[in-house]
């Protein structure tokens, strides 16, 4: 019992009369089981204190925490987008304790039985408890599914008179997405309230009505269930998705993820579409994009393009060709950011591309590797 107790719980360092732990509740799960990690703070001193809580449980960084399971691709990023007040202020008296909870399913692609760990680390940015100290919990998914009265009280859930039940239990079935409640997953495209988790369940569905329906999802506006669906369609790394892609990244060309999605997708037949685009007197956004996305095509042939977009007089132009080149290549011109020479710079690309242009390798935007400055 000692020994499970030192594995589901790891303490962070107090930071004077505040300590942090964060726990699982247990470390065997069935499939399609929500997994909580916890975050548990307590005041172990004689006074009051005043902590801050963001309420924000689908971001772990708006909490100060990050969070990172070994399922993960790499490298991750952890921040806090917000369009509300990030935090409100809660005191805790002499022994009290507040706690968090944030659901793993939902970031993190945990579905699979099998062994994991998740790390976590609190950076202490909004309360003051120590945040130089890594956990590293571990847990393991079975073969054996959740049991039927556990979804059924989800489902119960999303008619909750408390809004905040509903929207918990809609997130937990988008992340879970069990292929039992198929239809019912459908069914959130349709609801104003749960829409924003349609495309989440449609992709942990992964099946071929679920990306139908995230194909009927890019249809109207723009949305930001649209801008989701368009990458979840991007990495299906399907064809048939490419030209709703494609219409997408022209209709919508001042949004950066659009032309990003269908370069993505489309690889080298999205060449010709991006150098349309960027073509636009729209050079701040629409052919700024275009140009920044050919990065995301993984083809050679973008580089030349490229390349006589780093002698753009327009800082804006040259610079997200140097960005898309760095993607394509990663290779990259060691700069003085304090006194850059542009067309230095461009010269130097143009060499490399001369000298080892046929030979060199040209990466996809999934792939991570070191990068290598230009020789």
């Amino acid at each position: 019992m000692i020994l499970a107790g030192l594995w589901l719980l790891g303490s962070v360092a107090a930071s004077g009369q505040l300590t942090g732990q964060f726990y699982l509740e247990k470390t065997f799960f069935a499939r399609w089981e929500p997994i909580f990690l916890y975050y548990r703070i307590t005041n172990d001193g004689r006074e009051a204190v005043e902590i801050i809580n963001t309420r924000n449980p689908e971001q772990p960084g708006c909490s100060g925490h990050s969070i990172r399971v070994s399922s993960d691709p790499s490298p991750t990023s952890v921040g806090c987008v917000s369009n509300g007040p990030l935090a409100q202020p809660r005191t805790l008296r002499p022994g009290e304790s507040y706690t968090e909870r944030f659901l793993l399913n939902f970031s993190h692609e945990i579905n699979l039985p099998g062994d994991y760990w998740v790390e976590a680390k609190h950076s202490g940015m909004w309360n003051k408890t120590a945040g130089d100290s890594d956990v590293k919990l571990r847990f393991h998914i079975g073969e054996d599914t959740v049991a039927p009265n556990q979804l059924q009280s989800l489902l119960d859930a999303l008619h909750s008179t408390d809004r905040e039940k509903r929207i918990e239990a809609a997130r937990i079935l988008a992340s879970l997405a069990p292929p039992s409640l198929e239809n019912a997953l459908f069914g959130f495209a349709n609801e104003p309230e749960f829409r924003r988790y349609a495309p989440l369940a449609f992709h942990r569905l992964n099946t071929t009505r679920s990306m139908e329906k995230m194909a009927e999802l890019m249809q109207g506006p723009a949305t930001n269930e649209q801008l989701e669906a368009a990458q979840y369609l991007a990495d299906t790394h399907d064809q048939r998705w490419y030209p709703l892609l494609r219409d997408a990244a022209v209709k919508n060309a001042q949004n950066s993820s659009f032309p990003e999605d269908a370069a993505e997708l489309g690889g080298d037949k999205a060449l010709p579409m991006l150098v349309t685009l960027a073509r636009s007197p729209d050079r701040e956004f629409t052919a700024g994009n275009a140009i920044m996305a050919m990065g995301a095509t993984g083809s050679r042939d973008a580089i030349p393009v490229l390349l006589n977009y780093l002698n753009s007089p327009d800082i804006n132009i040259s610079d997200r060709a140097s960005y898309a080149l760095h993607v394509l290549t990663h290779h990259s011109v060691a700069q003085d950011q304090t006194n850059r020479n542009r067309r230095t710079e461009a010269a130097e690309w143009s060499e490399w591309w001369e000298r080892e242009g046929s030979t060199a390798r040209i990466y996809k935007a999934s792939e991570f590797e070191e990068d290598v400055p230009l020789q």
